[in-house]
């Protein structure tokens, strides 16, 4: 039986909000890492806490990463700028995402790094950086088995699951449930939107944790439809319904302090017990780490 490690440098949506308010679980924004018991390693998000990862290594020693993009909205890819390992020679990258129909996914951390918005370019990066576009598709990175599938956001958005021996690991950057957007009743389009939730559910049940948007509370939902984020009620019946082991609350709202963040666990938790559901949950937090 393998092991996996998880640990979170950003959890934050949208932009990064430093100060008391926050210090608990962290005002950097999106990004986390998993290891495997055998050296398998990947990244996941690029945004502010990827800076911070980047400062926690022995910059002594020569890396290869794994950088897996759910989608380009700056509080995912704004920390690769301060990413101090890719400005060290010998050191190589390898950065996975969905293209837009606008830019792949080359073109989006380039044009981030023009001139005009920072002073060093991509060109001029010493690390060797390859870039890929992803789509819905599998690949294998050492023992590390990786799917995709595209989630519901105002851009092209991937969600990724891992498979390790035995274990499953889900991530779900930015999603928002699908549902019909005319609001008219056609039946068919209630269907196609049902169904597409239900594939998503298919994708997660079973995972042994799953770090999913959580951003909205259902009554702050209705004034955020369409914006491309989930509710903490939502992703819970989803990983229950599946027999999702544990839940990571993530991609907190920029204005959700940490102490209503510790009343957001606390309820449902509560609500998870009352229910007699065997599901562990968590809001995810800068630099913990978790093992299963």
């Amino acid at each position: 039986m393998g092991t996996l490690r998880l640990t979170f440098w950003g959890v934050r949506g949208s932009i990064p909000v430093p100060g008391q308010a926050t210090a608990k679980y962290g005002g950097n924004t999106s990004c986390l890492e998993l290891r495997s018991d055998r050296g398998d390693w990947i990244i996941f998000d690029a945004g502010t806490g990827l800076r911070t990862l980047g400062d926690s290594l022995d910059l002594s020693k020569k890396y290869s990463f794994h950088i897996m993009i759910s989608h380009p909205h700056w509080d995912h890819i704004d920390g690769f700028p301060f990413f101090t390992p890719v400005y060290i020679p010998g050191n190589s990258a390898t950065i996975y995402g969905p293209a837009t129909h606008e830019f792949t996914i080359a073109d989006i951390f380039g044009k981030q790094m023009r001139f005009t918005f920072f002073p060093v370019r991509t060109e001029e990066l010493v690390a060797a950086i390859d870039y890929r576009d992803l789509s819905e598709e599998r690949l294998v990175l050492g023992n590390f088995t990786v799917e995709t599938i595209k989630l519901n956001h105002p851009v092209d958005c991937l969600g990724y699951k891992v498979r390790y021996e035995d274990k499953v690991f889900v991530y779900l950057g930015d999603n928002e449930p699908y549902y019909n957007v005319y609001d008219d009743g056609d039946p068919e389009v209630d269907a196609t939107a049902e169904a597409m939730n239900r594939r998503l559910a298919d994708f997660v049940a079973g995972a042994d944790a799953l770090v999913t948007d959580c951003q909205y509370l259902p009554a702050e939902y209705e004034k955020k439809r369409g914006w491309g984020h989930s509710t903490v009620h939502h992703a819970l019946n989803m990983a229950a319904g599946g027999g999702v082991k544990r839940v990571f609350m993530f991609h907190h709202d920029p204005l959700r302090t940490d102490a209503e963040l510790d009343y957001i666990v606390e309820h449902y938790r509560a609500k998870i017990a009352e229910k007699g559901i065997n599901l562990h949950l968590f809001a995810a937090a800068e630099r913990q780490s978790y093992e299963f």
